[in-house]
């Protein structure tokens, strides 16, 4: 370790001190309980993602990543359940393609990730399913206009037993540290 100017050596006291105003420091940057993350994991100051709800049913933070494909894109959100029995999102529709299938991304014992289109996607009573990068989640497929940060997606979900409920996701950037979806062989 390089010795710091003056000649002095960091104590561990004075490395203590030094930790703890960079965690203070970090947190303040960060958020406060009084503005805690969304919950589909977007930053305090991020911009709002799509919510929607209908009896016992609620889609938080949905939101479509700027797609670096001008054909496809992914739709992202958290679906809740506060019924007393499960449920499934039986089918998707959206006003930005024709074509939208309800996927999930395995890993197979080789570690190799492959993508397919699944009929339901299940959503357990008194709990939440999370549509997210690497899990499940919703391609739109076949963009007849490349989607851009600003842009908004209007997505139907149907469920299992009939009901529908619509919300609107908004297009923003990729969040930093996230992998885009690019790898579509064999799902189109």
């Amino acid at each position: 370790m390089p010795l710091p100017r003056h000649g002095t050596v960091p104590t561990p006291r004075t490395t203590a001190a030094t930790a703890a105003l960079a965690a203070l420091l970090l947190a303040t940057a960060c958020g406060t309980p009084d503005a805690p993350a969304d919950r589909a994991g977007a930053a305090p100051d991020a911009e709002p993602r799509g919510h929607a709800a209908a009896g016992d049913l609620e889609v938080t933070g949905a939101w479509v990543p700027e797609p670096a494909n001008p054909e496809i894109a992914v739709l992202y959100m958290e679906v809740s359940n506060a019924a007393d029995e499960d449920t499934a999102i039986t089918g998707v529709s959206t006003g930005a393609s024709p074509d939208a299938d309800l996927c999930s991304t395995e890993t197979s014992g080789s570690g190799a990730s492959r993508m397919r289109v699944v009929e339901e996607i299940p959503v357990a009573a008194g709990g939440a399913t999370e549509l997210v990068d690497g899990g499940y989640h919703i391609m739109v497929n076949d963009l007849p206009e490349p989607l851009e940060e600003g842009d908004e997606v209007a997505v139907t979900l149907t469920f299992a037993e009939g009901s529908e409920l619509e919300v609107t996701a908004p297009v923003q950037p990729m969040a930093a540290g996230s992998a885009p979806v690019t790898d579509h062989g064999g799902h189109h």
